[in-house]
C-alpha cells in the first residue's frame, strides 16, 4: 500500500510500504478521507516527529479486519478514532485529566496514522459515524473536539464578548462553537483574506486584519472601552499570543489553544496588575461524542472548511507546501483515498 512517512525536517516521503494487520485489539481500517493538522504542518517545519512514522490522525474510514479480541465492531462499520487514546492507569487519568495522560497513545504520532491506504487502530478508541456524517465531515471530528474542548474549559458564558485570534480550522470551529455557547458577539482577527470571508460568513460578529487595523482601539469601541471577556488564541503565534495579554478585559480570560514552538516574551506585569486567567487546552478527547452529535445535527458547519481535496501523491507539493507557506490560502486540506 502507499502512505506518507515523515522523514524528518521538510521530509516526507510517498511510498510503498507492506499493508498492516490487526493485532488481537486491534481493527484494520480502509481509509476514506485523511486532513492536515496544524500539529502536522509544525512537525513538517521544525522536524518534531519521530522519523519513519506514518502521519495523519484527523480520518475517517471503514473496518475492513477485527482482531480476535474485538467485540462490538465488525467489518463495514464506519468510524474514526480518537486522536489521543489515554492510558487509563496513570494518576492522570484516574483524577479525570485523559487529555494530561502520561502515557497517552496518538495517531500519526506515536503509532502508525491514516495518511496511507489502511492502518490499524485500538478498537478501544474507535467511535462509529452516524448516517447524518458524511466521510469528509468525519475528518474533521479531530479538530472540531479541540474546539469544543478549548470552549468547555473557558470562563466563556452567555452574554459575553469573545475575540478569536487566527481564523484558521481550529479557529473557524471555535467560533461557531463559542456561538452556541450564549457569547453574544466573537470577533476575529486574522491575516489571510480567505480565511476573513469565511468567518465572516460563519457568524463573526466583526472581522479584522491586524496589519490594518489597530485591534486594541477597535475592540474598545465595540467593547465600552473593556475589551472581550475571553480572548481564544488560535494561531500557535508568539505574536497572538503576546496581543492576547493586552486585548482581554481585566479579569479577563486567555484561552491557549494554539500550539507555538517557539519562545514567547510575555508581559507578565499585565497579567498580574489586570488579574488575567491564562488556561491551556489541548486536544479533546471527551469531546469526540459532543462532536460527532454536533455534526450529526447540523449544529456547527465543516464543509464549508474544506477547501482542497487531494491525492496522497500530491501532500506534499498541494498540502503541506502550501498549508507551511506565510500566508496560506487554503483552509482545510483533505486527502482522499
Amino acid at each position: 500500500m502507499k502512505a506518507a512517512i515523515f522523514r524528518g525536517l521538510e521530509s516526507i516521503e510517498v511510498a510503498e510500504v507492506p499493508a498492516p494487520s490487526p493485532g488481537p485489539d486491534e481493527v484494520l481500517i480502509k481509509v476514506r478521507y485523511c486532513g492536515i493538522c496544524g500539529s502536522d504542518v509544525d512537525a513538517y517545519k521544525t522536524g518534531m516527529y519521530e522519523p519513519g512514522i506514518i502521519i495523519g490522525h484527523e480520518f475517517s474510514g471503514k473496518i475492513v479486519g477485527v482482531g480476535e479480541a474485538v467485540s462490538g465492531w465488525r467489518e463495514g462499520d464506519r468510524v474514526t478514532v480518537n486522536g489521543v487514546i489515554p492510558c487509563g492507569a496513570c494518576w492522570f487519568c484516574h483524577h479525570g485529566r485523559p487529555s494530561l495522560c502520561e502515557d497517552m497513545a496518538m495517531t500519526g504520532i506515536t503509532y502508525h496514522g491514516a495518511f496511507a491506504e489502511f492502518m490499524v487502530a485500538p478498537a478501544r478508541g474507535l467511535h462509529r459515524l452516524p448516517d447524518e456524517v458524511s466521510d469528509r465531515q468525519a475528518a474533521l471530528v479531530d479538530p472540531l473536539a479541540t474546539a469544543l474542548h478549548g470552549v468547555r474549559r473557558s470562563a466563556l458564558k452567555p452574554g459575553d464578548r469573545v475575540l478569536i485570534l487566527g481564523a484558521g480550522p481550529i479557529g473557524l470551529m471555535t467560533l461557531q462553537c463559542a456561538l452556541l455557547a450564549g457569547a453574544r458577539a466573537v470577533y476575529a482577527s486574522e491575516i489571510s483574506p480567505t480565511r476573513r470571508g469565511l468567518a465572516q460568513r460563519l457568524g463573526a460578529t466583526a472581522v479584522f486584519d491586524p496589519r490594518e487595523t489597530n485591534l486594541y482601539v477597535a475592540l474598545d469601541e465595540v467593547t465600552e472601552g473593556r475589551g472581550p471577556d475571553v480572548v481564544f488564541e488560535c494561531a500557535g503565534v508568539p505574536a497572538t499570543l503576546q496581543d492576547a495579554i493586552t486585548l482581554v478585559r481585566k479579569g479577563g480570560q486567555i484561552m491557549v489553544v494554539g500550539i507555538c514552538e517557539e519562545p514567547v516574551e510575555a508581559d507578565f506585569m499585565t497579567v498580574v496588575l489586570n488579574e488575567l486567567e491564562v488556561r491551556g487546552a489541548y486536544c479533546g478527547h471527551e469531546e469526540y461524542p459532543m462532536a460527532l452529535d454536533y455534526l450529526a445535527q447540523g449544529r456547527v458547519e465543516v464543509d464549508p472548511l474544506i477547501s482542497h481535496v487531494i491525492a496522497l501523491e500530491e501532500i506534499v507539493e498541494k498540502g503541506f507546501e502550501v498549508l507551511a507557506g506565510p500566508e496560506p490560502k487554503a483552509i482545510k486540506i483533505l486527502v482522499k483515498f
